[in-house]
């Protein structure tokens, strides 16, 4: 018996010698080389573009903050962001925790009962919604005049570049307001303001593959994407109910007159996505369970062997940084879908016997991001569909197979070549965004109407 319990105790010392060392040597392990690369590229600071900085006029989009005030007012918010402590996960990631400046400014979404609704940016129709409550819409732009203005005016900014402090409770700006911008377009159009209809619409495409560019913020650029997508399909609308002789504005061709710059743009913006997110898992997450450890009596060195920040931090950052890598560049420039095909890091490994808590966090967050990068790449073929909708507009003969097939080399995708269908009248592209139920084009397509194949149903003589 005796004997018994000695290769016991001895079979649990080696046990305990043996984790140990495992633990040990994983701790001395540290991150990969590839992780260590990553997370320095996602900690390096950004590279701002060229140009005029319009975050100041989107963030107070939705308060009547004169121009002259916006600039001090963004500061003062970023000042007092910064100096208040990060919100738990329990008080919720976006509880206000501090008091912006810009609560001192009046709002400027004066709602009624009865208003009609804003047109979707997914759905088409927005002119016959328009056209079928002429009175309605009247009152609902007239009464939005300042906001839509102020909305449109972004369109002369260059790029937007938010200014706060990386965590899960940062401020984030009104982009409802943008969305409002088509409806007043098509209300334009519905009453005869052509010109001033067709020039908005071409600036909000515009806007939208400016914030897909240059933006930092994977929902800016998803709201970008949404924009293009709305007043694309806009301006398609219109151009069907015009005769092809209408001339247009210039910031038509200037806003598809180049294919979307989607190599630097999504990896602008998957870096953005990574600081925000690798930010709030050092903030927000890491006292979160440092708060839950404590109340149960665990001490801080206990949650220290099982959850390292930085090494969860360095985990995390391959999953934003690959879009910024020799493969996805190589998916844009072919337009094949962005998806990264590199197999997950095992749970198993022996870096994650020292981070169990980090390696699940890090991997739970892992696929959240899959399907974003297609949507950037559907934005671009709405784009070179809306270029070559236009150049087919500005044909002398008809529009038919034979003159699509002399499209430019840049319109054209080898992936997803352009589907004339002379039976509907429409131009379309395959889209990579994961099909959804229901109609208007959300069945893995983006169909538009010809130009002037809407002539007659408008009542305009050709």
């Amino acid at each position: 018996m005796v004997r018994i319990l000695k290769w016991l105790a001895a079979g649990v010392v080696a046990l305990a010698v043996f984790v140990l060392a495992v633990y040990a040597l994983s701790r001395a392990m540290g991150p990969t080389r590839g992780e260590s690369a990553a997370l320095a590229l996602v900690d390096a600071p950004p590279q701002l573009p060229d140009g005029r900085d319009g975050f100041a006029a989107l963030y107070s989009v939705g308060h009547d903050v004169p121009p002259a005030d916006q600039a001090r007012v963004l500061a003062e918010d970023v000042r007092r962001f910064a100096a208040s402590p990060p919100l738990s996960m329990e008080q919720g990631a976006y509880a206000p925790g501090w008091r912006s400046v810009l609560d001192d400014w009046p709002r400027l979404d004066p709602q009624q009962a009865g208003d009609p609704p804003w047109c979707a940016l997914r759905e088409p129709g927005c002119i016959e919604r328009v056209r079928a409550a002429p009175e309605a819409y009247a009152g609902l732009i007239e009464r939005h005049a300042v906001q839509l203005e102020r909305s449109s005016a972004l369109a002369g900014y260059d790029y937007f570049r938010n200014p706060f402090a990386a965590r899960l409770d940062m401020p984030i700006p009104a982009y409802q307001s943008l969305t409002h911008l088509p409806t007043r377009n098509a209300w334009r159009f519905a009453r005869g303001e052509l010109d001033a209809a067709l020039a908005g619409t071409c600036d909000g495409v515009a806007l939208g593959r400016r914030m897909i560019e240059s933006g930092d913020s994977l929902i800016a650029s998803m709201i970008g994407a949404a924009l293009v997508q709305g007043h694309a399909t806009l301006l398609a609308e219109m151009l069907a109910e015009l005769p092809r002789q209408h001339p247009l504005p210039a910031q038509c061709s200037e806003a598809v007159a180049r294919p979307l710059a989607l190599e630097q743009g999504v990896c602008r913006v998957m870096l953005g996505e990574g600081r925000f997110s690798i930010g709030g898992m050092r903030t927000q997450v890491t006292g979160q369970i440092a708060a839950e450890a404590s109340g149960h009596d665990v001490p801080a060195w206990g949650t220290r062997l099982l959850f390292d920040p930085e090494r969860t931090a360095a985990r995390m950052a391959p999953t934003f940084a690959w879009y910024c890598g020799d493969q996805a560049r190589a998916l844009v420039a072919a337009d094949r879908p962005l998806a990264d095909q590199t197999p997950p890091p095992s749970l198993w490994s022996l870096r994650c016997a020292s981070n169990p808590v980090g390696c699940i966090l890090a991997d739970i967050a892992q696929p959240a991001y899959a399907d974003y990068g297609v949507r950037l790449q559907d934005a671009g073929a709405r784009l070179r569909t809306t270029a070559a909708l236009l150049w087919l507009r500005g044909l002398d003969g008809p529009i038919d197979e034979a003159a699509l097939a002399r499209a430019p080399a840049p319109l054209r995708s080898p992936e997803r070549p352009l589907r004339l269908d002379l039976a509907t009248g429409t131009l379309g592209t395959a889209l990579y965004e994961k099909p959804r139920p229901g109609t208007h084009g959300r069945d893995g397509t983006w169909s538009v109407p010809l130009p002037g194949s809407r002539l007659q149903s408008a009542g305009v003589s050709p």
